[in-house]
């Protein structure tokens, strides 16, 4: 598509409107990047420990424990709670029956789930920013056969999800050993899922 000769980002850069800037200054201006990047980085550091919870390095032998909760179930009916849970592996995967990415990774899901739920690794999904009636018709078109909670928005604060799908994997102690952002790969989720199940037989 082409764009008006009016439109700001029709302008095109004209070497006689300006110099580029000598290469000290180029070199300054880097630097400057640099230590803003660093800057926000710590920052941000900060503002989680602030908040009372950091997400655990996997391979770090003192694992964070998740925070808990208590939702209920999209029958409108039934609750779960973190100490529920307790005692074998979890998967808690945030998502919404709106969210593109969510159901790209719903087939990536369901084939784990259905392999590994009667090894002992259980599964909870978190419905986030829906309706359980939604949520529900489309677990069922995707099979998911797990079970799936409606986040009240305690679940959304306490563990910092910022982006659908986010899951996490728990131990059986319920401590956190990984968080992926984003669409998870069926190898990638595998890999920790071993890694909860290898904690817990230590």
């Amino acid at each position: 598509m082409s764009e008006s000769a009016d439109h700001p980002r029709s302008a095109r850069y004209d070497p006689s409107m300006s110099a580029p800037p000598p290469e000290a200054t180029r070199t300054a201006l880097r630097q400057r990047l640099a230590r803003g990047l660093l800057a926000a980085g710590g920052t941000l550091v900060l503002l989680l420990a602030a908040a009372g919870f950091a997400f655990a390095d996997p391979e770090a032998p003192d694992r964070t424990t998740a925070p808990p909760f208590e939702l209920t179930l999209i029958d409108g009916e039934t609750t779960v709670s973190s100490d529920d849970m307790r005692g074998q592996p979890l998967v808690l995967n945030a998502w919404a029956s709106w969210c593109p990415p969510c159901r790209e990774e719903a087939p990536t899901l369901e084939r784990v789930s259905s392999d590994l739920t009667p090894e002992g690794v259980q599964f909870l999904g978190i419905v986030s920013d829906d309706t359980a009636a939604s949520a529900a018709e489309y677990a069922a078109e995707a099979g998911l056969d797990f079970p799936h909670a409606l986040d009240d928005g305690s679940f959304d604060r306490d563990y910092v999800v910022q982006a659908l799908p986010t899951t996490y994997i728990l131990d059986a102690e319920g401590r956190l050993v990984a968080k992926h952002a984003g669409p998870i790969s069926e190898a990638r989720l595998r890999v920790l899922i071993e890694e909860a199940r290898a904690g817990a037989a230590e």
